[in-house]
C-alpha cells in the first residue's frame, strides 16, 4: 500500500516485464510489459478498482523486416470514477495495429496514420463544439490549444533520426458528468485528467560496413494509462502505470 499526504493512494501496485526467444518457427523475440495499479484514489476525486497497462511486442530475426509486432491486450480501467460517478471507457487497442507486414513501419502505414488523423480530428471537433457552448472554462482553452493544436502533424521528426507518433488506447469517455473530449476529462477545481497516451518512437539504425553488422531500427512504446494536471485541490502532475518496451529484433 501507498499513500502520499492524503493527495494520491494505492492498495497495491506491481510491474511485471518479461521476454523470450519465441518456440514457433519463423517467429522472433517476443517482450510483455505489465504494470498495475489497485485500488487507485486521488484526493477522492479519481478513484479505479484496477488500472492496468500492458505492452506486448514480437520483434523479427534478423535479417527479416525490422518492424515489431504490437498489442496491448490486457490494457483497460476496472471501475473507473470521476467524484463518484462510474464513466464508461471506449478503448481502441487496435489503433498502431495490426501491422501490415515485417517491412511497413508503422509510420508510413496510412491506415495507421489514418486512424491517429481520425482521433485527432474527433478530439478537436469536439472540444470546439462544447467550447461554443460555453462549456469549457478559460484555463482549459490554452492548455488544449498547446497540447492539441489544430492539424497536429501525426509524425514528428524528434532528431536527426528519430520519429515520433502520439494517440490514444481511449477514444472515448462516455457517462462523465464532467466535459469530456477524446481521451481527456476536465474536472474543475481539480484538473485535467488524460487517459491511455501512447507515444510510438522509431530510431533509425546506422548503415553498417558490412551486411552481416547492420542493425534494425529500434521501436520504442511508451504507454501512460492515466496522466493528471491538477491544479486546484492540489497542484502538480502525477502519473499512474506508466510502462515501455523497445528492442531491434535479433540474429539467427
Amino acid at each position: 500500500p501507498f499513500r502520499f499526504e492524503g493527495i494520491i493512494s494505492y492498495q497495491s501496485g506491481y510491474t511485471q516485464v518479461a521476454g523470450h526467444r519465441s518456440t514457433r518457427r519463423g517467429h522472433g523475440f517476443t517482450t510483455l510489459a505489465t504494470a498495475v495499479v489497485e485500488g487507485l484514489n486521488v484526493l477522492d476525486v479519481v478513484t479505479a478498482d484496477r488500472v492496468v497497462g500492458q505492452i506486448s511486442t514480437e520483434h523479427p530475426l534478423y535479417p527479416d523486416g525490422p518492424v515489431p509486432a504490437v498489442t496491448f491486450l490486457g490494457t483497460r480501467f476496472d471501475n473507473l470514477r470521476i467524484g463518484g460517478h462510474p464513466v464508461k471507457i471506449e478503448r481502441c487497442l487496435h489503433i498502431i495495429g495490426p501491422r501490415r507486414d515485417e517491412n511497413t513501419s508503422y509510420f508510413e502505414d496510412e491506415v495507421v496514420t489514418g486512424r491517429i488523423g481520425d482521433q485527432y480530428t474527433a478530439l478537436q471537433e469536439e472540444y470546439e463544439r462544447l467550447s461554443g457552448k460555453g462549456e469549457v472554462e478559460e484555463e482549459l482553452v490554452g492548455w488544449v490549444r498547446e497540447r492539441y493544436p489544430k492539424n497536429r502533424a501525426i509524425v514528428r521528426e524528434t532528431g536527426k533520426a528519430r520519429k515520433s507518433m502520439a494517440c490514444s488506447l481511449v477514444g472515448k469517455v462516455s457517462d462523465c458528468p464532467h466535459v469530456t473530449f477524446g481521451h481527456v476529462i476536465h474536472v474543475p477545481h481539480f484538473g485535467k485528467i488524460v487517459l491511455a497516451e501512447l507515444t510510438v518512437n522509431l530510431d533509425k539504425a546506422e548503415p553498417a560496413k558490412k551486411p552481416e553488422d547492420q542493425e534494425h531500427d529500434k521501436y520504442t512504446f511508451e504507454l501512460k494509462m492515466i496522466h493528471l494536471d491538477m491544479g486546484c485541490l492540489a497542484k502538480g502532475t502525477a502519473t499512474v502505470a506508466a510502462l515501455d518496451t523497445n528492442g531491434t529484433g535479433g540474429h539467427h
